[in-house]
């Protein structure tokens, strides 16, 4: 059962990478349609996915493949689980859906929500794992840190755009925000809903 486990989180990492690579290699105009955009992503649903797919610069994606190697071994280590794969599939439409909160956005593209949103699931499974299990990995104490002092830091609730010379362009850093809130999200109700199933049942 572990192994399947453990190819649940590495395989969709993995697969996420190898889409990420597949859509950059696509005609721009393509990309472009691909990405999240305020007021037609009603009309384009796809994009709730599409939009972390597609970058804006090579470096831009060369910077999430690695965030995205880090927490795919971070989680591999930690030991996710198959549900946890199912958890990020569930924060993903919604961490681009909640940019809506801010106004001033008006495109997004890019993978650095989901990369937030993979670190929200792995500091929740952390957490219930502490919590039912009593017993944490230790790497996931650095990780919750080192990921609240970034959001404090950032202030994304403040400053959900910040202009960065270094990228070119603004960064979203609200998507940061409602990755992580989404991955914690999706985690706690999949995790209730499997109590409430497991109650039901019992009865």
């Amino acid at each position: 059962m572990r192994p399947l486990q453990a190819f649940a989180w590495s395989g969709l990492c993995a697969t996420l990478a190898a889409l990420c690579i597949a859509v950059w290699l696509l005609p721009t105009d393509v990309q472009i349609a691909m990405r999240w955009q305020a007021d037609t992503w009603v009309s384009q649903p796809w994009t709730l996915w599409t939009a972390s797919l597609t970058h804006l610069s090579d470096v831009h994606l060369l910077v999430n493949l690695l965030a995205l190697l880090g927490l795919g071994v971070l989680g591999q280590l930690i030991g996710m689980q198959r549900v946890d794969a199912l958890a990020l599939l569930l924060a993903w439409p919604l961490l681009h859906m909640s940019l809506l909160l801010w106004p001033q956005i008006q495109f997004y593209a890019g993978f650095s929500g989901l990369n937030h949103a993979l670190a929200g699931v792995i500091v929740a499974r952390s957490a219930i794992n502490l919590i039912v299990n009593r017993r944490c990995h230790m790497l996931a104490f650095p990780l919750t840190a080192v990921l609240f002092a970034k959001m404090i830091w950032e202030m994304p609730w403040e400053q959900p755009l910040r202009m960065d010379a270094s990228w070119g362009f603004s960064v979203v850093q609200a998507a940061h925000l409602t990755g992580v809130v989404a991955g914690m999200f999706a985690v706690a109700a999949i995790q209730l809903a499997r109590i409430f199933f497991t109650k039901a049942v019992v009865e």
